[in-house]
């Protein structure tokens, strides 16, 4: 157990690498962080921070919350200061959401370690001011191509929010802000309502902001919560193909997102008793996932997912398997139909649901201590399939196919999504094709399903255009192909 500076939990990993910094600050993920309430006291004169101490009744249950550690070893007071006070503000704590502020603030001390100054070093020239030298350090990295320009405005944006939060909180004494660490600037930005009428809304910004180029679209992507590339139906033979050797953990993890759609964090969070309901007429389960299912979704949101009834099948033999059960008395919940259908051979979960997260704040199952409260480690998020994807299943498909392109598993949903597209676009018509596919992708609006359809139609026109000026302009051009007497079809 570690306990300092007002944090307190069990050790975790830690990444080390200051890079651009001569800095050996680092950041630290807590396994099992519980919260004790901080209690601010009156501060002195003398005081920078005001004073305060923590109560000994825990109050919540925060897997894999992240704390910052300086160079020297100690914990950055500060820093884990304002982490905690934000999570104490949280109506919905996002383990990825505290690591992400927390990264960049990291990047900050970093920078601060490096120049050796203090975080409230703020004197009467702008130019002088830590903000703004951390500003041009920022810029100086995206104009030599060591960060993206994205990344950049992300990591301003995060320490002008620290600051902003710590002193409405008073973490602070306001006498340390003498000079301001920035300026408020209000921006307009023109927006149109249903009815195609125009108004300006008012935005606060700050005049430290980096400004980022509009997005331009991505061609061979769809955005779909995120850049997707659907693979073509000869990558999904080829993939399909390798998996044949691949274990039948694996092999069924894939087939569930190519033929239902389903995101990662859904499928790892079916549970072995979702597949054992009943089929409907069609002989397929429709399975609802989202809030209230147990099934975890993308920010909550419900849907059916229907799984065809071979894939049903298929997936109840896995669960009465030997080598199922086996991971199953291995794991947290332990043997049971309301644990996890997918796990690892060490009984760990691919992805950490919500559930579980719950659970283990209260360390019982069912009403009663269970059996199985092995450390915990840290939530999970999918590592280890993007790792086979990476190590093994890539690999083994370039030993046919040395071109094949490198693909994430979200990918799966996109080739899912495009597959559906094609088949109901000769059954049904465009406009009906739309629906269905928005609805079996669990779409919140159109918008996003005609992606799919623009996708498609900007594929075949590249398609068209590319074969008929190649066509044309291959005859003047002088190739090895045409001197041994092959022809360009």
């Amino acid at each position: 157990m570690i306990r300092t500076g007002g944090w307190m939990g069990g050790t975790g990993g830690a990444s080390k690498q200051a890079g651009r910094y001569e800095s050996g600050a680092y950041r630290l993920l807590i396994p099992e962080f519980r919260l004790l309430n901080v209690k601010f006291t009156v501060a002195s004169v003398k005081d920078v921070q005001p004073p305060h101490e923590f109560t000994q009744s825990p109050s919540g249950y925060y897997p894999n919350f992240p704390v910052i550690v300086q160079s020297d070893g100690a914990p950055w007071e500060i820093g884990n200061l304002y982490l905690v006070c934000r999570l104490q503000k949280t109506t919905l704590y996002e383990s990825r959401s505290f690591r992400t502020a927390a990264g960049h603030l990291l990047d900050y001390l970093r920078f601060l370690e490096d120049e050796d100054l203090n975080f409230l070093h703020f004197p009467e020239n702008d130019l002088l001011k830590v903000t703004y030298r951390y500003r041009r350090r920022l810029v100086d990295q995206i104009n030599a191509g060591e960060i993206k320009r994205g990344t950049g405005r992300a990591r301003i944006n995060a320490v002008v929010r620290f600051y902003k939060d710590i002193m409405r909180w008073g973490l602070v004494v306001p006498e340390a802000f003498k000079h301001q660490p920035f300026e408020v600037v209000m921006k307009y930005l023109s927006i149109e309502d249903n009815f195609g009428l125009s108004r300006l809304l008012q935005v606060e910004s700050h005049n430290l902001a980096i400004k980022a180029p509009k997005n331009n679209k991505a061609p061979g992507y769809i955005n779909d919560g995120g850049l997707l590339r659907p693979l073509t139906v000869d990558q999904q033979e080829s993939l399909l193909k390798a998996l044949l050797e691949s274990s039948r953990e694996y092999q069924l993890l894939f087939y569930l997102a190519m033929f239902t759609g389903a995101r990662m964090q859904s499928i790892c969070t079916i549970q072995v008793c979702h597949i054992w309901r009943a089929l409907d007429g069609n002989g397929d389960l429709r399975l609802p996932i989202g809030a209230g299912t147990g099934i975890d979704t993308k920010g909550g949101g419900c849907m059916t997912l229907i799984i065809p009834g071979w894939l049903v099948e298929d997936l109840r033999v896995y669960s009465r398997s030997p080598e199922s059960i086996r991971r199953r008395q291995r794991s947290f919940y332990g043997d049971v139909d309301t644990n996890y259908l997918f796990l690892t051979n060490t009984g760990s979960e691919y992805y950490t649901s919500k559930r579980e997260i719950a659970d283990r704040e209260n360390f019982s199952v069912n009403g009663r201590a269970s059996a199985h409260n092995r450390a915990y480690g840290s939530i999970r998020e999918g590592a280890t399939i993007r790792q086979f994807i990476t190590d093994i299943l890539l690999p083994k498909i370039r030993l046919s196919n040395s071109e094949y392109q490198k693909f994430r598993f979200h990918d799966l949903r996109a080739s899912f999504g495009m597959n559906l597209l094609e088949v109901e676009l000769e059954r049904r018509g465009v406009t009906p094709a739309l629906e269905y596919v928005q609805q079996r992708m669990g779409h919140r609006s159109k918008e996003a399903t005609l992606l799919y359809l623009n996708y498609r139609t900007e594929m075949v026109r590249k398609a068209d255009i590319q074969k008929k000026f190649e066509v044309r302009l291959f005859k003047y051009v002088n190739t090895t192909a045409l001197l041994s007497g092959d022809t360009y079809a």
